[in-house]
């Protein structure tokens, strides 16, 4: 088991330092709170605090301006302690105007301890990636209704990922690669391939205040993406921050409604060139955790 680790670790590495393929132009949905949606970017980080998780994304890029994009994700985990591995499922709907793309992907995790207080996890993600057309307006005004050979533009395919998480109480710390060159059949659906770094670290600064920054680098379709945020935590209930990407600044907040619930929400401020064409965008997720331990809960958990 340990050499499978350690081939794979490396693999994902050797893989992720790859140029990026140019398999066609569309990016990955680039989620403000990253942190809360790591399981989309890296099939390695699932929690294994024992907790059953579900959350929804709906995020709204460019809103009120016209056929602006819309992207709705669902990620689900649960983390098996003796076994010391973990199960993911992300459910990922992207829609611009006419255009729509499905990505389903199941992922397993497994958990190896390094340290009293380290832990690597080892994921794989599996799944199926759809695109298709369906009514919409197109940028001359006029109205659009696919028709049957629109249907058979593109046919599902496999979509796979592989992914590295690093973690103590401290640091969190993943490198992954998702969307493999894979080709099934004629006139597949495929993304270009993607690789994603991130590096956090959590300082304490009492009993109830944490803050936690986070770079993260994205990297896809021979683009590259810079996230720069910070958080600030108080105790378990809420938290608030800023972040700074090459195209955008954002404002994010969120509180722990009760033991169960949590609702966030990030409001992207666009800069540069798109700052005077698109509009802002916003981004709320829903969050739901069940057997939730009241004795012991740590100051900070990474979503």
């Amino acid at each position: 088991m340990k050499k499978i680790l350690k081939y794979g670790f490396v693999l994902v590495l050797l893989t992720a330092l790859m140029p990026c393929t140019r398999l066609r132009a569309q990016v990955d949905a680039q989620y403000s709170q990253f942190y809360a949606n790591r399981l989309f970017y890296n099939p390695a980080a699932i929690h294994s605090d024992g907790l059953f998780r579900v959350s929804l994304t709906d995020r709204e890029q460019y809103w009120g301006t016209p056929n602006h994009p819309s992207y709705r994700l669902l990620n689900a985990s649960y983390f098996f302690q003796e076994q010391k591995m973990g199960v993911g499922l992300t459910v990922h709907q992207w829609n611009a105007n006419i255009e729509n793309d499905i990505d389903i992907k199941a992922s397993y995790m497994y958990r190896l301890q390094v340290g009293y207080d380290a832990y690597f996890n080892f994921g794989l993600g599996i799944g199926m990636i759809h695109r298709f057309l369906s009514r919409g307006t197109l940028p001359d005004g006029s109205g659009y209704v696919p028709g049957e050979e629109d249907f058979e533009k593109f046919n599902p395919n496999l979509d796979m990922g592989l992914g590295v998480e690093f973690h103590t109480s401290h640091i969190l710390a993943g490198v992954s690669v998702q969307h493999f060159p894979i080709k099934l059949g004629d006139n597949p659906a495929r993304a270009a391939l993607h690789s994603y770094y991130y590096f956090g670290y959590n300082f304490g600064l009492d009993e109830n205040w944490a803050l936690f920054p986070m770079v993260v680098v994205r990297m896809g379709d021979r683009r590259t993406n810079v996230d720069v945020n910070v958080r600030a935590l108080y105790r378990d209930i809420v938290n608030f921050g800023v972040s700074y990407r090459i195209d955008a600044v954002s404002v994010m907040a969120g509180v722990n409604i009760n033991k169960n619930f949590s609702l966030s929400y990030a409001f992207d401020y666009n800069i540069g060139v798109t700052s005077h064409t698109y509009k802002p965008s916003h981004e709320l997720i829903l969050t739901y955790r069940a057997n939730w331990k009241k004795k012991g809960r740590p100051l900070l958990r990474f979503d």
